[in-house]
């Protein structure tokens, strides 16, 4: 494999070389158009004695050209250095961040400027990125055996319980390894949910959805989830036309729901859906306590809480963003002297109004 020569090098050489070349051609150039001008009579002639200065004229043209050369490559020697020297910075810490030291950042390079500083900040942004989804995987995979731990353990044991005669295998006990079993469905569906939202892979299936119709559809099931934990459940719901995924709508106003209902002190539930010039909104608010304070930018990332154990995965709210991202709206937090709500909302351009 042949050596390699370095970039300051290279630049020196280029350098020296272009400042050798110039004095040359611009002495060619010079030469030539005097002959051209004395030719042409545009000139008087030389006189026979200015013969005598060609040795004298060409020691000049060559100490210039070595004055050149000399300026040149000590002008190259320190540019190169300015370029060199960021690029090796992002070198060394490229292959200190390839053998696994993600915690890897470049201090601020002396004489550093423009594109040198951009391209250091670029390296550290992306690093710390990386090494945030590095961190993220692995709360992933911890969260995850957390919340499957758990479920995994009473079906295993209910089940071995059945086997050795110690629990009857009744109704109740299968109604209560169905519920686990159903809790298991849901994190599952909620992790795949999160992740695909995460990859921009979520699959939508756009059409016309009737906002309030839905919600009133929905409106049993929403009361029979609410009212044996003692809520009660109201709708105010403005009629419109957007383009969307009613599932996916449906599963963000669960989720919603069930936020509130684990969440919330007993209250009445409220759910609204508005239409502005520039986005359709669909709240779901509740008496509170709310969101803890300084709460609120964490409520929305992957398996997070707040002070109120009251179970769940920490993936409702999480699930819910991706839906409102994926049809190009967002989700907020709204506490209110009133309440305390969230809300999803959906953009202009992709609402039909009736």
């Amino acid at each position: 494999m042949s050596r390699q020569i370095s970039l300051t090098r290279q630049l020196s050489i280029a350098m020296a070389g272009l400042a050798f070349v110039a004095v040359v051609v611009s002495t060619m150039v010079f030469y030539i158009v005097y002959a051209v001008l004395e030719q042409w009579r545009f000139l008087p002639p030389m006189p026979s004695s200015a013969a005598d200065t060609t040795g004298l004229d060409l020691g000049i043209t060559l100490a210039a050209a070595g004055i050149g050369i000399i300026l040149a490559l000590v002008i190259a020697i320190r540019l190169a250095r300015r370029i060199v020297r960021p690029l090796g910075a992002v070198g060394d810490a490229a292959r200190r961040i390839a053998s696994g030291d993600l915690g890897t950042r470049i201090d601020a390079v002396p004489g550093s400027h423009g594109e040198a500083a951009t391209l250091i900040a670029d390296f550290n942004a992306m690093a710390g990125r990386l090494q945030r989804m590095s961190d993220d995987v692995k709360v992933w995979n911890a969260q995850i055996a957390h919340e499957l731990r758990t479920p995994l353990t009473v079906l295993r044991g209910r089940l071995q319980g059945a086997r050795d005669g110690v629990f009857a295998l009744d109704d109740a006990l299968i109604t209560g390894l169905m519920k686990q079993v159903d809790g298991l469905t849901r994190l599952v569906e909620d992790l795949r949910s999160v992740s695909l939202a995460d990859s921009g892979r979520l699959e939508m299936v756009m059409a016309d959805v009737d906002l309030a119709a839905e919600l009133t559809e929905l409106q049993p099931l929403l009361l029979s989830m609410l009212a044996p934990d003692g809520f009660d459940l109201q709708l105010a719901l403005e009629p419109g036309v957007v383009r969307a995924d009613a599932a996916r709508i449906r599963q963000a106003v669960f989720a919603l729901v069930d936020n509130a209902r684990r969440h919330a002190d007993p209250c009445t539930v409220r759910i609204t859906i508005g239409f502005a010039p520039e986005a359709a909104t669909i709240c779901v608010a509740d008496k509170g306590p709310g969101l803890p304070p300084g709460f609120a930018g964490d409520a929305f990332r992957q398996f997070t809480r707040g002070t109120r154990q009251l179970g769940g995965s920490g993936l409702g709210l999480a699930v819910v963003r991706g839906i409102a991202q994926a049809h190009g709206g967002d989700v907020a937090y709204r506490p209110s002297p009133d309440d305390f709500a969230f809300c999803v909302s959906l953009p202009r351009s992709r609402l039909k109004e009736r």
